[in-house]
């Protein structure tokens, strides 16, 4: 029933165990969930839910239709629901009299829904109740620039490339979140720009869904996701950060990769962002205004996780000479008290080239020096910290 291609399926899948004894429900619900390519929908007739639990089958989410109720007084209905003691179960009826709903909160069900359902309804019950339920998490990396213009928008879309170029699965698992609402510049710079009007979903944040964020997204060829949004009134909007925090929660819920682009703007969320990442890269340039912005962040960032969190420090647009740079290596591990230093080269040439052709600068010259360096450096800083 999957209507999207199977190359580009997600690696994390969320299994869903569907029980109903209509065929028309189980048809509709299952291809709507099927879908958004976030679901594997598993159909049953209602029997096989009184039969318990398979051993080695652990759905993330039971959709029970009982119908018009009668399954509710079937013999070993408790005992068989307390084989999937932590599933969240989602039941789903037509009109019940109230002994039968009594039975329903006997059996502990997290939800109930009445038909004729809403599919958006049952979709914001399932995406509610399975959102803390995975052992699996997402893995957070966000890239700040210590001042405009260092280069950590360019860094951020070739650290999700990189993520994503390992194969279509990773691909279809990793995702890039732009947080620049004054510039959109992720987007800009791949020439992709979102024509969908998000005035209303900013004013009723709670709108966003995962079938929403697959209409709002941008899409490079080898099928990583972008989300990049030219909404300067978003970090003023009363709603604002009701919006970047739902935006959050659901890429969260389905990526397993996410990739931050984070302007050096105090903002409501910076610091939820930054608590919640699991490395962080503070692009800078070696120059003194820009060094002193990059200390403070790297304090900034100490404060709130201590000294566990996984920072890298990129000394960006390092020129390619024997003397002038103002301050070496030496220099910089004494300013910063921290061992993860990279040095990124600069590559006018390449870097405007890239631009102009809308193309990542890997594609313009993979041996070029620059995309080596780059390269090289999220192998040793993403590579061997995956999550």
């Amino acid at each position: 029933m999957n209507a999207i291609d199977q190359k580009v399926l997600p690696t994390r899948r969320k299994q869903i165990a569907l029980f109903s004894a209509d065929p028309n429900f189980k048809r509709e619900i299952a291809a709507r969930l099927d879908a958004l390519a976030i679901y594997e929908v598993h159909v049953a007739e209602p029997e096989a839910f009184l039969k318990g639990a398979v051993p080695g089958s652990r759905p993330s989410i039971i959709i029970l239709d009982v119908g018009d109720g009668d399954m509710l007084a079937s013999a070993g209905l408790v005992e068989a629901r307390a084989s999937w003691p932590s599933v969240p179960v989602i039941a789903v009826s037509g009109e019940l009299k109230p002994e039968l709903m009594r039975n329903l909160v006997r059996l502990n069900t997290s939800d109930w829904l009445r038909k004729p359902l809403d599919g958006k309804e049952l979709i914001n019950a399932v995406t509610f109740h399975d959102s803390g339920s995975l052992a699996a998490r997402s893995r957070i990396v966000t890239f700040i620039a210590a001042s405009g213009g260092a280069g950590a928008t360019t860094l951020a879309i070739a650290g999700a490339e990189h993520l994503a170029g390992k194969s279509a699965e990773r691909a279809a698992a990793t995702c890039l979140v732009d947080l620049d609402f004054q510039n959109a510049n992720c987007g800009a710079y791949l020439n992709l720009f979102s024509k969908f009007d998000l005035g209303g979903i900013i004013a009723q944040p709670e709108r966003l869904d995962v079938e929403l964020m697959d209409v709002v997204k941008l899409s490079r060829p080898r099928g990583l996701t972008i989300y990049s949004f030219e909404r300067p009134e978003i970090p003023f909007d009363p709603h604002g950060a009701e919006f970047v925090f739902k935006l959050l929660d659901l890429v969260a819920y389905r990526f397993d990769d996410i990739v931050i682009d984070l302007p050096n703007l105090e903002t409501p969320w910076q610091n939820s962002v930054l608590s919640n990442s699991d490395e962080v890269f503070i692009v800078f340039e070696l120059n003194l205004a820009s060094l002193r912005q990059a200390k403070r962040l790297y304090g900034k960032i100490r404060e709130l996780r201590g000294n566990g969190a996984s920072v890298t420090l990129v000394a960006n647009k390092q020129k390619r000479k024997w003397f002038g740079n103002h301050f070496s290596r030496k220099e910089l591990e004494k300013v910063f008290k921290a061992p993860n230093i990279k040095s990124i080269s600069l590559d006018q040439a390449l870097l405007t080239d890239s631009l102009n052709r809308a193309i990542l600068p890997s594609e313009v010259d993979a041996r070029a020096r620059f995309n080596k360096e780059v390269k090289a450096m999220f192998r040793d800083r993403l590579d061997g910290n995956a999550g």
